[in-house]
């Protein structure tokens, strides 16, 4: 539209009228009819900076323009008491000599003055037009208020033309101006709104803001408010092209400065709406001023028309931070604080969701009353579900430096260690030990105690574990004398102190939440997913406690070593002596004999409360199925929101160790994802830790590489935290067996303190420094490591070869120093035990067991081991053992069948990223020239597509060809003729397009198992 646009110069600056054009035009008919002899009052009105005072600039420019005489006054709120302030600054500002004499402030006089500065006036306007401007009307005194009605009165005939600008809504009555002055012919009013969006969007191109986030944040931050909207441009022209507002910056302060122009009351209004920001309306505001809120109204009103709040004056809050901070600093500190902690009673005396009064309280950095700690432990328990893990740290750690009584700040430490490991695992650690610590001064409950038990056993902290659920025992045993005594005076002034907390607990109202609000520090045990102890444990006093706990296993406390702990003055037969005992030999004491192997059976056993966190539950195979599946439901049903992280862990480890890695990798891809969503770093590290697992016991090398630097990355990496320690651990091994020995070294070489070694994270690091020492030949250091590992996993109730097989571990370690008897015994003890009935375990062992027998002998088992790791689904460990199975046939003098089957794990060892082993296979016969790249996992040669062509019984006969067995052993194990065979091959070849059983696709054999 013509005319929308216009250019005015104001202070030097070029400032654009937009949206004005009818109001110029307005302007302009006034001062061709007082031209005409005919004045009048002109009334501009607007919210504070909506372009009023440019309007007045515009009227006194085109007047000066005409030859007029101008006459201008600015009204200031801190003059309104001074009289003749504003008829001072009229006189000044007109010709020299004519006015100023007119004016007199001497006592007695301001009649005089008055009478006399409304006759000079007239005598100039009868030579000629005068203009006469006031600003900020508002705070005009009343002597010139009066004497300016005095000659609006004779306006009309004297050619005189008055024009005053107020802001709106007036936070004062103005009865004079309503009924006085606007009744007078030819005044009326103008309207200084603020801009449409269309105006910004005007005003934002001429300023060359194209860009869409941009346009958008000053639509929101100014409100069409035009003095703000030139202060945003002005912050976008210093930002460099970006628009990111701060509490010094000049939207942030044009603000205050809207502020200070609204009124005196204004100042005060608007940090008591940005203290109660997203809760201030007249009410809140009154009473946190302690002010009627009459007068509140009014000035929130203002300001919200002013597009300095959004809202109105029900409810209003600033619209970005820079401005709100800009109002709250201009506060003194300890006022500041101040104002924050009566935010937060009055929010709490209305009713405010308890995270509103967190906030405040925080804010102020004080806990100011009993009350509040309840408050923020409520707040935190809401902030948690909601994924904002830092905030509730910070409302539990307030709320700790508050408690005196050392049971109830235990209970506070909990809590505050189950948010501290969503972010960094560590903290919650040092937390964890401090508040051992203090438990060994009796100063924790059974409850606490058993609550500590159950967060130390997560971080598989399970010695500390142990040593709470003792502490448990005891608490609960005096806590059961004390009741059967009848006890009750003693702890009253406490069970008062609690029952005022759950009473000033109502404030949250709704906000309690179930579980997390009433115990967020509990390890939930899902119903769907019941570890064996479950149900048993329920009792009451020192069995519910667990006494007794881990049956009387007891851990074996070695040294730590550190890498080169274990020199080469090492004593195997001492070692192995002093662990066995009469009869039973090194197998059975460290490995557990026969008589133990019935034991894992009882699964009802409390001393694998805490180890089956890490374990998944201890049931044989025929009930694997219903473990897995439960696990899945469990999964399911946490998908919504931010789980518990125990459960989830429990549930996939379940799902790695019974039902294999390829039915927990999707599950860990989306935990891992949605404990990012939930802004949860430390927990996001847990899970990818067990992703990273999962891909190395699948054979994705690099994707397990790739998932370990990802958790790495997610916290802090210090000495002290088991989950920097278990991650590692899995990193070298990972690393090792790509063939990256000097960067495994590097990782194995971070310093991790003595402790670290002593947890479950911790049997990670171990078997990678171990299987360090192992490629290294240092094979007594690595016996010294698997040992250890051993000792632990037994004194914890943990020893389970699904979950580390540090048996056959061992007897590598003892097979390389000659003490293949040794070795043997560990083998055959790991395959006594009721994980042997696993596929991978069962694999890995019959791997180890071949190593110590003839050629022969360990062709058959090699076999064997081959089709339990088919069925594993691990294909760097099958890789392994069809490299050793090669070199076996080779042995046996069967070349044509060592061919392929080296063949086979040549392209295996290539695509898991196993570079040594492939080389080895290499060099151990025949195998197919490099690729020229290597071949991604999921990949498969340009034959693969023939495949779907053969039949079921085809591709059968096909694969067990390819994995090197004679027709007459294909039909043995297919129950077929040996014609049969024939004829099935004949047809494979026609549809695969080869001609022998060499150009027969790999592929086929990694289908073996589905066949």
């Amino acid at each position: 539209m013509p005319g929308q646009s216009d250019c005015v110069i104001a202070g030097g600056c070029c400032v654009n009228i937009v949206e004005r054009a009818v109001e110029l035009e307005s302007l302009d008919s006034a001062l061709n009819d007082c031209a005409a002899g005919h004045g009048g009052v002109v009334l501009v009105e607007g919210p504070v900076g909506c372009g009023k005072s440019e309007l007045v600039s515009e009227a006194i420019d085109r007047a000066t323009g005409r030859g007029w005489v101008v006459l201008r006054a600015t009204g200031a709120a801190e003059e309104h008491a001074l009289p003749l302030g504003v008829l001072g600054q009229l006189a000044a500002s007109g010709p020299p000599g004519l006015l100023a004499a007119a004016v007199s402030r001497v006592p007695g006089a301001l009649r005089e003055s008055t009478q006399s500065f409304g006759a000079a006036v007239r005598r100039l306007g009868a030579s000629g037009p005068v203009l006469i401007c006031v600003d900020d009307w508002q705070h005009a005194d009343d002597v010139s208020r009066t004497q300016l009605l005095h000659l609006a009165r004779g306006s009309r005939r004297a050619g005189i033309l008055v024009v005053l600008a107020r802001a709106l809504p007036a936070t004062v009555p103005d009865p004079l101006l309503e009924t006085e002055l606007l009744r007078l012919s030819g005044s009326f009013r103008l309207r200084a709104a603020p801009l449409s969006p269309a105006g910004v969007d005007t005003l934002l191109d001429e300023a060359g803001i194209t860009e869409g986030p941009s346009r958008r944040l000053a639509h929101r931050l100014t409100g069409g408010n035009p003095l703000l909207l030139r202060a945003v441009l002005a912050d976008f022209a210093a930002g460099g092209g970006a628009l990111e507002p701060r509490s010094d910056g000049a939207y942030a302060q044009a603000l205050v400065t809207c502020v200070a122009r609204v009124g005196a009351a204004a100042g005060a209004v608007a940090r008591a709406a940005g203290a109660l920001d997203g809760h201030a309306s007249a009410g809140t505001v009154a009473a946190l001023l302690d002010r009627p809120a009459a007068a509140v109204a009014p000035v929130l009103h203002a300001l919200a028309e002013g597009g300095l709040l959004d809202g109105t004056a029900s409810t209003a809050r600033f619209r970005h931070a820079a401005a709100r901070a800009a109002v709250l600093d201009a506060l003194p500190a300890a006022e500041r604080a101040a104002l924050h902690q009566g935010a937060a009673a009055v929010l709490r005396r209305e009713g405010a969701p308890a995270t509103a009064v967190a906030e405040r309280l925080l804010a102020a950095g004080g806990v100011p009353e009993p009350w509040a700690v309840p408050v923020l432990q409520s707040a935190a328990a809401y902030l948690l579900a909601a994924g904002e893990p830092r905030t509730a740290l910070d409302c539990l750690r307030l709320a700790g430096d508050s408690f005196t009584d050392p049971r109830r700040r235990a209970g506070n430490t909990l809590r505050t260690a189950e948010a501290a490991a969503r972010i960094d695992p560590e903290d919650a650690e040092l937390r964890l030990a401090a508040l051992l610590a203090e438990a060994r001064t009796d100063h924790l409950t059974a409850t606490d105690l058993n609550t500590l038990a159950g967060l130390l056993a997560v971080h598989g902290r399970l010695d500390e574990a142990r040593e709470a659920r003792d502490l448990a025992a005891a608490a609960g045993a005096r806590e059961d004398t004390a009741s059967a005594g009848g006890r009750t005076g003693s702890g009253s002034g406490e069970d008062a102190e609690a029952a005022g907390a759950g009473a000033d607990a109502e404030v949250a109202g709704a906000d309690a939440v179930p579980e997390a609000g009433a115990n967020p520090g509990r390890v939930a045990i899902p119903a769907q997913l019941p570890p064996p102890w479950y149900g048993r444990s329920a009792q009451s006093g020192a069995a519910r406690a667990g006494s007794g706990a881990f049956g009387g296993a007891t851990a074996g406390r070695a040294g730590d070593r550190g890498v080169g702990g274990a020199g080469a003055g090492f004593d195997t037969s001492r070692v192995l002596a002093a662990a066995g005992s009469a009869g039973g030999g090194a197998a059975t004491a460290i490995g557990g004999g026969p008589a133990e192997t019935g034991g894992l059976t009882d699964g009802c056993r409390p001393g694998r409360r805490d180890a089956a966190v890490w374990a998944g539950p201890w049931w044989l195979e025929e009930r694997a199925g219903g473990a897995v599946a439960g696990a899945e439901a469990q999964l399911r049903s946490a998908l919504g929101g931010c789980p518990a992280i125990e459960p989830v862990l429990h549930a996939l480890r379940t799902l790695l160790y019974l039902g294999g890695p390829a039915r927990a990798l999707p599950w860990c891809a989306e935990f891992a994802e949605r404990t990012r969503e939930c802004a949860a770093p430390g927990w996001s590290a847990m899970v990818r830790t067990v992703h990273a697992e999962a891909l190395f016991r699948q054979g994705d090398l690099p994707g397990a590489e790739a998932a370990a630097r990802t958790a790495l990355e997610l916290v802090p990496r210090s000495a002290g935290s088991t989950v920097v320690t278990g991650t590692a651990g899995i990193l070298a091994q990972v690393l090792l067996a790509r063939g990256r020995a000097d960067v495994a070294a590097a990782e194995l070489a971070r310093p991790v303190a003595e402790s670290g070694h002593a947890t479950v994270p911790g049997l990670a690091y171990l078997r990678a420094r171990g299987r360090f020492h192992l490629a290294a030949g240092r094979c007594h250091a690595a016996l010294a490591d698997f040992l250890e590992i051993g000792r632990r996993m037994r004194g914890w109730g943990l020893d389970r070869p699904v979950v580390l097989p540090w048996r056959t571990d061992a007897a590598e370690a003892l097979l390389g120093l000659g003490e293949a008897r040794q070795a043997d015994r560990f083998v055959t003890q790991q395959l006594a035990l009721p994980d042997a009935a696993d596929a991978w375990v069962q694999g890995v062992s019959l791997r180890q067991r071949a190593a110590l027998q003839e050629p022969r002998r360990r062709k058959t088992l090699l076999d064997r081991s081959t089709q339990a790791l088919r069925r594993s689904g691990d294909r760097y460990e099958l890789a392994r053992t069809l490299a050793e199975f090669g070199r076996t046939l080779l042995e046996c003098g069967e070349t044509a069948r060592a061919t392929m089957v080296n063949r086979t794990a040549w392209h295996l060892a290539d695509e898991c990223g196993a570079y040594p082993l492939r080389d080895t296979v290499e060099s151990a016969g025949p195998v197919p020239a490099p690729s020229a790249a290597p071949v991604a996992l999921p990949a498969r040669s340009a034959s693969c597509a023939r495949l779907a062509e053969l039949t079921d019984s085809e591709r059968r006969v096909a694969a067990l060809a390819v994995h090197g067995d004679t027709n007459r052993e294909i039909a043995g194990k297919l129950f077929i003729t040996v014609s049969t065979v024939e004829q099935h091959l004949t047809r494979a070849y026609r549809k695969l397009g080869v001609t022998s059983r060499r150009q027969l696709p790999v592929e086929l054999q990694l289908m073996l198992s589905e066949a």
